[in-house]
């Protein structure tokens, strides 16, 4: 029932979890016949994963974090916006105290997603900072060497063996060494955190837990609205 509103709440949905997978995809290895080539001919084949994969990170944390506001938008109210106030005044009284009677039901399933550690992500990084906060991206590369990063905080995309204490530079193979392209730096999925925690896994959880909140939203719509009409907002 009232497939046309939540037709909007599904996109959200369904975009943060493409976001999600976009984050993912920012981590692999560049594929095709033309990077294979350049990489066997020693060339560094930069992936330019930090822009995408922050990029992505935000995108995912601003729509789940939408979805709660979507929902009671279109089945309850909210009157914080002037526009929505004066829509939802010219609402008949029966579709009014319907509407007043989900966000009360709501109420408690969205307060403990609200609750949530990743919730308050994207209010900092939409209003306040610019950017999520306790992100970091540990990574060891290729030679041992540990890099510590963040969205404002870029590792190297590339790296050169390093010097050893006792190097003797006229040894061959010392020389042979230095010749050597440099490396990219990649990371895996298993290198970044949030707040201390995998981020991969706890994004995970935050996309099931807003596919939770739909479904308990629907149960309430269907209890307080029924076949009712419902007025799409403005």
């Amino acid at each position: 029932m009232h497939e046309n509103l939540w037709a909007g709440v599904g996109l959200k949905v369904e975009h943060a979890g493409f976001f999600l997978r976009q984050m993912q995809a920012a981590l692999d290895r560049p594929r095709g016949q033309r990077a294979a080539m350049l990489e066997a001919a020693g060339a560094t084949v930069d992936v330019q994963w930090q822009p995408a994969f922050y990029a992505n990170l935000d995108a995912f944390l601003v729509m789940a974090r939408s979805v709660p506001e979507v929902i009671n938008s279109c089945f309850g109210k909210d009157t914080a916006k002037k526009e929505m106030k004066n829509w939802f005044a010219r609402l008949c009284l029966d579709e009014q105290r319907r509407r007043a009677d989900f966000r009360s039901a709501f109420e408690n399933a969205y307060k403990a997603f609200r609750d949530l550690p990743l919730s308050n992500a994207p209010n900092i990084s939409v209003h306040r900072s610019g950017y999520p906060p306790g992100v970091e991206a540990r990574i060891v590369g290729s030679f041992g060497v540990s890099y510590i990063g963040s969205p404002v905080k870029r590792v190297p995309t590339v790296e050169s063996r390093p010097p050893s204490p006792g190097d003797d530079p006229k040894d061959p193979a010392v020389i042979w060494a230095s010749t050597l392209p440099p490396v990219p730096v990649r990371p895996t999925w298993t290198d970044f955190e949030i707040d201390g925690k995998q981020l991969f896994p706890e994004c995970g959880d935050y996309l099931r837990q807003v596919e939770a909140l739909v479904a308990e939203a629907r149960a309430i719509s269907e209890r307080v609205h029924g076949t009712d009409i419902l007025t799409p907002p403005p």
